[in-house]
Formats: C-alpha cells, sequence, structure tokens
C-alpha cells in the first residue's frame, strides 16, 4: 500500500471515532476479527495484504480508544455525584452567562480528593470576571449531559460538569503562560481593532488571531449561511502565510532549504499554535506544516496525505476523543476533499494534456494554453465542490445546516482570504511603533474596505434562495455512500469517465425519490428553550408555530426555520399567559390565547388543520388535529373540566393535569419526572422531533426514551 503512514493514522482515527459510539465489547471484538483476518490472508497467501497499514491502524485504533475510556476516561467520571471544596482557574473559554454577573466555561478543579492532578469540568453558572481567575468554592461534580456537546467535550478532555453551590472566595490570579498569552492575543485583538469598524474588527480578529468575542450574531450568521464559517477559523492557509512571507523572488530558493531558516519558522509557527490557545483545527495543521518542514530540512519532498494521518496519529494518541470534535472532523475531511480534488486534476491533465502535447511543435501555442486555462479553472471548480462534499457527512452527523451556495461563495471569497491577513498583521507591526501610527490608520483604512467587499459578497451569497439547503440526515448519508459506492467501483473497473453520468442519474433519482417521500410528511420539533420551548408544525414548506417563552425562543424559531428550507410561517399560536410584544412576521397570522373568550374556542389556521383552544385563568390549552392524530400544546394549567386525551403533549416544564397524552415529547434537560403521574411514553432530546408520514404511525428523531417512575 502506498502510504501507509497515512493510512494507519486515519484508520486509527476513525476506529476512536467509532469507539466513541459503540460498546467497549464490540470495539475489541471489531480489533480482534480484524487482526484474525490479517493473520488469515498472511497464512493462505504467503504474503501480507495490500491494506494491513489500514488493518493495523484500526485495530491499534479501537485497543487504544477502550484503555483510554477504561484508564483516563472512566475514574474522572467516577468523581460524579462528590459535593467537594476546591480551587478552581477559569480557562480561556470562559463567556458570559445566561445569568448576570456569571460566567459559564471550563474550570480547571484542584484539591479533588482522591485525584492529585486539575480536573476539568464544564460550569454553566459561576461568579467571575475573566479567564485566569482563581478562586476556592463548594463544587458538586455531575457527569455531563447527554447531549450534543458531551462527546465535543471529551475531545477537549473535561468528562464531567461542575455545579456551582456557594462559598465563593476570590484568590490570586494564575500566572500560567497559558493565560499570559490569552492576554496578549486579547491585547493585539484590541490593537487590531483600533480603527476598524466594530462588526469588521471581529471578523478580523476572528481569521488573525482566533478571537471570536467580537463577532456579531449576523455575520456569524451570515458566514454559516454561504457555507465559509471556515473563514472565521485559523487553518492551513494561516500557516502557509507565515511561513510564506520571506519566501519572496530570489530568497525562495535559498531560504527554503536552509535549515536555519526552517528552525526560524518553526518557531513561529510554535508560538502562533501557543497564542491562539491551541485549537484541535490549529494543531492539525500545525503538525502537518512542520512535517512539511522536516522534508524540507532531510531535503524530501512533503506528501500532504502522510502528513496528516501523522496528524490525525499525534491528536489520537494525546485525547482517544480528539475525532469527536467537530473542527477535527470538518478540518481533516475539508484536506481530504482538496487532496481528491487535485488528483482528479492531475488525472485529467494526464489524459487531456500528456507531455508529447505540451513538447509537440505541431500542437498551437495558444491552443495549449486555453487547454491548460480550462483545466486550471475546471480543478479548481472540481476541488471546491469536492472538499465542500467530503465535510456534508460531518455535518448531517451533528445535526448541522447545509448551504447550497458554498461552492459558489468560496470560489468568490477565499482568494481575499490572504490580502486580508496581510493587511491585519502590518496594522499590527506598524501599531508596535508609535511612530508609524500614520501607517496603521492607513493600513487599518484599506483593512476595513477589503474587509466590507468580502462580507458584502458573503452577505450577498447568504441572500441567495439556495443558501438554506434542507438535506434529510439519513437519506442524504445513505445517498452519499451510494455514491461512494459508486465512485470505487467505476475506479476499479478503469470507467472513472462513466461514472459522472451514472452518479448524476444516481443524483436525479434519490432527489425526486426524496421528494416524493418528504411530501405531506408532518414534523413537529421542540426548539428553544430547555424546558419551555416552543413547537415547529411543518408540512409541504409552511409551518405553524406554537409559541412559549420571549425573545430567544423567537431566534431559536426563526433560526430553525431557515435551517430547514426558509419555511413559510403561516401561522403562530400564542400560548402564554402574559404576552409581551415579539417581532413576529408580519405576513403571519396570529392567533393569542388568552385574548381569546375563556372557554373552548376553534380558530381557524390557514392549511386546513383542525385546532380547538381553552382559556381559563391557569392556563393555555390547543389540541392540533392532524389526520385523526392530536398533539397538544400547553401553558400552565388549564381546566377543561374534563381530561383530554391526546396522541402526542409537546411538553413545557410541568406536565398538565388535564391532558392525557399516549407519547410525552420534551427538550427539558433535566424533567422532573417523580413529578409526572403518567403512563405515557417519554422522549426527550435537544431539539425533539415527531415525524407523522400519511397512513403510518408517528416516529420520533432526535430523541431517547427516559423511564417514569
Amino acid at each position: 500500500m502506498k502510504r501507509a503512514l497515512a493510512g494507519f493514522g486515519l484508520a486509527f482515527a476513525a476506529a476512536e471515532l467509532a469507539g466513541a459510539y459503540l460498546p467497549l465489547s464490540a470495539l475489541l471484538l471489531t480489533a480482534a476479527f480484524l487482526l484474525l483476518a490479517a493473520l488469515v490472508w498472511r497464512v493462505r497467501r504467503a504474503v501480507y495484504p495490500a491494506c494491513l497499514p489500514v488493518v493495523l491502524g484500526l485495530a491499534a485504533g479501537a485497543v487504544w480508544a477502550a484503555g483510554y475510556q477504561g484508564l483516563v476516561a472512566a475514574p474522572q467520571r467516577a468523581l460524579a455525584g462528590q459535593t467537594v471544596t476546591v480551587t478552581a482557574v477559569v480557562q480561556t473559554d470562559a463567556e458570559p452567562s445566561f445569568q448576570e454577573g456569571r460566567l459559564r466555561g471550563t474550570l480547571v478543579l484542584q484539591g479533588v480528593p482522591g485525584c492529585s492532578a486539575g480536573v476539568r469540568a464544564y460550569c454553566s453558572s459561576f461568579p467571575g470576571a475573566e479567564p485566569g481567575e482563581q478562586f476556592r468554592a463548594v463544587i458538586r461534580l455531575e457527569e455531563l449531559e447527554q447531549d450534543a456537546y458531551r462527546l465535543g467535550r471529551y475531545a477537549d478532555g473535561t468528562f464531567l460538569s461542575a455545579v456551582y453551590q456557594d462559598g465563593y472566595e476570590p484568590l490570586e490570579p494564575s500566572r500560567s503562560p497559558v493565560f499570559a498569552l490569552y492576554e496578549l492575543r486579547m491585547g493585539l485583538s484590541r490593537r487590531l481593532r483600533l480603527y476598524l469598524p466594530r462588526p469588521l474588527g471581529g471578523v478580523e480578529a476572528a481569521m488573525l488571531l482566533g478571537d471570536r468575542t467580537q463577532l456579531t450574531d449576523t455575520l456569524e450568521e451570515s458566514f454559516r449561511a454561504a457555507g465559509v464559517s471556515h473563514l472565521l477559523s485559523i487553518s492551513g492557509l494561516h500557516f502557509s502565510l507565515l511561513c510564506g512571507l520571506f519566501l519572496i523572488g530570489p530568497l525562495a530558493g535559498t531560504l527554503r532549504f536552509n535549515r536555519l531558516y526552517i528552525l526560524f519558522e518553526a518557531a513561529v509557527l510554535l508560538f502562533y499554535m501557543a497564542l491562539t490557545g491551541f485549537p484541535v483545527s490549529v494543531v492539525r495543521a500545525g503538525v502537518i506544516y512542520f512535517i512539511m518542514l522536516l522534508g524540507y530540512a532531510l531535503v524530501q519532498p512533503p506528501d500532504t496525505l502522510t502528513s496528516l494521518g501523522v496528524a490525525a496519529l499525534f491528536l489520537g494518541l494525546q485525547n482517544a476523543y480528539a475525532a469527536c470534535d467537530l473542527g477535527c472532523q470538518l478540518s481533516f475531511c475539508g484536506v481530504l476533499g482538496v487532496q481528491l480534488g487535485a488528483a482528479v486534476g492531475r488525472w485529467q491533465r494526464q489524459r487531456w494534456l500528456p507531455e508529447e502535447e505540451e513538447e509537440d511543435p505541431d500542437v498551437p501555442g495558444w491552443r495549449r494554453r486555453l487547454l491548460r486555462a480550462g483545466l486550471q479553472l475546471l480543478e479548481t471548480l472540481e476541488t471546491a465542490a469536492l472538499a465542500t462534499v467530503a465535510t456534508l457527512p460531518s455535518l448531517l452527523a451533528h445535526g448541522m445546516s447545509t448551504s447550497g451556495v458554498s461552492v459558489l461563495t468560496n470560489l468568490l471569497v477565499v482568494w481575499m482570504l490572504c490580502p486580508a491577513l496581510v493587511l491585519g498583521i502590518l496594522v499590527l507591526l506598524f501599531g508596535a511603533v508609535p511612530l508609524l501610527l500614520p501607517c496603521m490608520r492607513m493600513a487599518s483604512l484599506l483593512l476595513s474596505l477589503w474587509l466590507h467587499w468580502m462580507v458584502g459578497i458573503i452577505g450577498w451569497c447568504a441572500a441567495l434562495p439556495a443558501a438554506y439547503l434542507y438535506l434529510p440526515r439519513r437519506y442524504t448519508l445513505l445517498v452519499l455512500t451510494v455514491l461512494i459506492l459508486l465512485g470505487v467501483l467505476f475506479w476499479r473497473r478503469g470507467r472513472v469517465l462513466w461514472f459522472l453520468p451514472a452518479a448524476a442519474l444516481c443524483l436525479a433519482v434519490s432527489v425526486g425519490l426524496g421528494v416524493r417521500l418528504q411530501r405531506d410528511v408532518v414534523r413537529v420539533a421542540l426548539v428553544g428553550t430547555s424546558g419551555n420551548a416552543c413547537a415547529v408544525v411543518s408540512q409541504n414548506g409552511h409551518a405553524v408555530v406554537f409559541f412559549r417563552g420571549g425573545a430567544s425562543n423567537l431566534n431559536a424559531v426563526q433560526t430553525y426555520l431557515d435551517e430547514n428550507g426558509r419555511l413559510q410561517w403561516d401561522a403562530v399560536i400564542d400560548l402564554r399567559q402574559d404576552p409581551v410584544e415579539q417581532d413576529f412576521p408580519q405576513q403571519t397570522a396570529h392567533i393569542t390565547l388568552d385574548t381569546l373568550p375563556r372557554g373552548p374556542a376553534q380558530p381557524s389556521l390557514p392549511g386546513g388543520w383542525e385546532l380547538d383552544c381553552w382559556h381559563d385563568g391557569g392556563g393555555n390549552l390547543a389540541v392540533l388535529g392532524i389526520d385523526g392524530y392530536h398533539i397538544a400544546f400547553t401553558a400552565g394549567q388549564p381546566d377543561p373540566g374534563q381530561p383530554v386525551t391526546v396522541d402526542l403533549l409537546c411538553a413545557a416544564a410541568s406536565l398538565p393535569e388535564c391532558v392525557q397524552p399516549r407519547t410525552i415529547l420534551t427538550n427539558a434537560s433535566e424533567p422532573r419526572l417523580q413529578d409526572w403521574d403518567t403512563q405515557a411514553k417519554v422522549y426527550r432530546g435537544d431539539t425533539p422531533t415527531a415525524v407523522l408520514r400519511p397512513g403510518r404511525s408517528a416516529t420520533f428523531e432526535e430523541v431517547k426514551p427516559i423511564a417514569v417512575q
């Protein structure tokens, strides 16, 4: 197998990723089976299989994942349930909490009984001012919630949740170099943003220094909708820029293999990684670039795939959950997509522009130049498309939305990143010398103009109709798997060109089948604040919202509608008992139950669904009927006079006594099950969803069943 180290490292990371989701017994049995299969192949064929590095990587990754869980993760999770007085150090990810005057983020706890080293724990609310602060307090340790963030916290080495109790006692701030570098980064960020408009300064600080604290929600949403969120994260492009600053003109040939200059580059890279806080994407890019520098030092050609495999192995050895980080997955998948695009480009040049044609004097020069330019443009388009498709499985697996204009936006603005970074570095260099303050202002002006154009293009792309693309997760992953299998089959048969029409036909059939399968399907999703979520009922591109909560729930509903194909918001049924003014879309029908006459009512809905409502002093009740399936939504404790039997209850924080549901759907993080005297099935999740298909029973997505005692 070519690039054996690449195969071993990537397979090692893939096994660790599987180990995060599979039971320990299944993981070890799989590793044993792979080793046995390789041994049988060796005995029967008297040669080692070509895929042996991959097999060994999978087996080694499985064993390491099992060992890491048993030796590192399990002992820390065993500390859950203790209430201890500890010294806590606030880490650099701290940010304002939902409670005024509180922070949320990771704490390193010193003095936990039975643990000599510091224990990392995530706390959603604690007194504090800034990262690096130390305090003593009474902390209760708990296991992390089984939510979408759990494995991401595992990837950061955090296996516990900390609940602040009382006894806050401030101590001297930590003098760790980590916080000194953090203060330096924040100081550089302030200097960088000194003469830049606030939104644009936040974008530049995120791209150059990894400081995302000044990004506005509107800009982040635009970047995400346009499919270029990766521009706001430090990646290999930044390292290429830093290491290439001095490789200009005649210096490029003499300095590239100069060992003293290579050491200087390595020192700059290490400092830059430490300055940005060693995020996973930066470590991945840094390891790849360090390997490339090592190749230059040994006068050996660098290989990106081998470097990628070594980076995967390095990250996996220090933390077996590193592959669970979404940023890490997107980073690796993006690089693999780019490499695949480069391989396709080389194949195209060998087929359509062979070396003999380049040297043939009978071939007109304009024809060669035109063909070369066309192949270069085609390779650029293919690379952007393949990089986007390569990241799609990770986005879908994490429940993230996808952008239909990602390829277009990347082609339009990625080339603008390097000038923006160069201008940002010039601003910082000029700002370090007081005499060069006019130059700093001029560079800031140029940078603000450049960022204004860049953000304007991104905003235009985000406003396109295809920006918010709804793709059913399981169905899309199935289609991608079929396309990959087709690609491998045609490649093994030597019929790569035939793959294009076959893939186009497969996509056309899958899109048509997907549209047909989604027709008339009703989805009921709980969106917003934990325990008091809104319910979004959608069908065929239209939505009805049963509203509870405040402004944060309104934003969550709008985000959900956008991410699911910009659903048309037809009506809002306001369940709040004391409704305050909210900025609902003007085109929606607004039904406020609290303003209706007391007793039963049957307001009409635009979609023709049956709606029965009840309003009294104790609360509000709405029952939606869809083809004989009845769904209840409540606020407070209404009293309709007799029990109401429904198929599904989209529950708030408390269970209404008047409703007798067969199934309960909730997004409460800790539902008070002891207060729920019910025989119903209970499902919970971050965004739990009920799916009603015509003529079939309801199914549930993004949920896990919980038991009522």
